[in-house]
């Protein structure tokens, strides 16, 4: 197993991991398109390809997992220079078996080995990675400097009360085995970090409500555990380029990104697994 240089991130190793995040490759494309494109940051991609295209584009992906935001692109034929980047060797590793004409690359814990070896791409992607890092505000950095042209991430956040960044007591239990950080950011905290920043020319805020405490393994802040912090699933896409004023134009809407599935698609879906899925996985989770 490769050693990280934190226990927090020690988990991502483990062969669990690899297994649950492989859960969509398990789904029938139909449903896994219907599912992948319910989620906010991948609205915010579809929008981005709608007015910019996806040839000659590049695009990195921070945190690929096992690579199913590939097989979207490729079936949606978004024909974009992609390159996927993971910490997880074991990750990387199912995703080169499983998409062998796919660009895959283990990487060390800093994006900043992204930079020197492959400088930026038009888009970068990343779902649910800033949430578990030790230090938030310097991996957002760092995305932000692979960025030329716009950063779509997935993230946690919280209308009211501080941004918690201790991670003994904002964490996440993992595999029975692992703590992992997991940050829930203020929104105006990240509008003001954002707004700092004299390349970002307009923020993009997706918000999908709901209370994040008590779910999951979740160990988090007790105001979390209640509908009064506004937590909720967040998507931010982060454009980069001159600004008309001295601020960058933000844009907030709110909008659902909980999928439900029709009796049809649900019966379709769990059969499916049944058939499709490894003894040791669960098809339980569909219902």
């Amino acid at each position: 197993m490769v050693e990280h240089s934190s226990s927090f991130f020690q988990g991502w190793e483990d062969d669990e991991h690899v297994r649950l995040f492989d859960w969509f490759s398990y789904f029938p494309t139909p449903l896994f398109l219907k599912q992948f494109e319910y989620f906010n940051e991948v609205r915010l991609l579809k929008e981005y390809f709608q007015v910019n295209g996806a040839k000659e584009k590049s695009m990195f992906e921070v945190g690929c997992a096992t690579g199913e935001v590939y097989r979207y692109l490729k079936r949606r034929q978004h024909d974009c220079q992609y390159r996927g980047f993971d910490i997880s060797a074991n990750a990387i590793n199912a995703a080169k078996k499983k998409f062998p004409k796919g660009n895959f690359y283990c990487i060390e814990e800093n994006t900043r080995q992204i930079f020197k070896e492959y400088g930026q791409a038009d888009i970068v992607f990343s779902r649910d990675v800033v949430i578990h890092q030790t230090n938030v505000w310097g991996f957002l950095d760092s995305l932000i400097e692979l960025t030329k042209g716009s950063l779509i991430i997935r993230m946690k956040t919280r209308d009211v009360g501080a941004t918690c960044l201790d991670p003994e007591l904002s964490c996440q239990a993992h595999y029975s085995k692992y703590w992992m950080p997991y940050v829930v950011i203020n929104v105006d905290e990240l509008c003001e970090y954002l707004a700092q920043k004299s390349d970002v020319k307009k923020v993009t805020i997706l918000k999908s409500y709901g209370i994040l405490g008590g779910q999951n393994g979740r160990f988090l802040p007790k105001e979390l555990y209640f509908p009064e912090a506004g937590t909720a699933e967040t998507s931010v896409c982060i454009e980069k380029g001159l600004r008309n004023g001295d601020k960058p134009e933000i844009v907030i809407r709110v909008q659902s990104d909980k999928m439900h599935w029709s009796l049809f698609d649900r019966a379709w879906l769990k059969l499916w697994l049944t058939y499709k899925m490894p003894p040791t996985a669960d098809a339980s989770k569909v219902s």
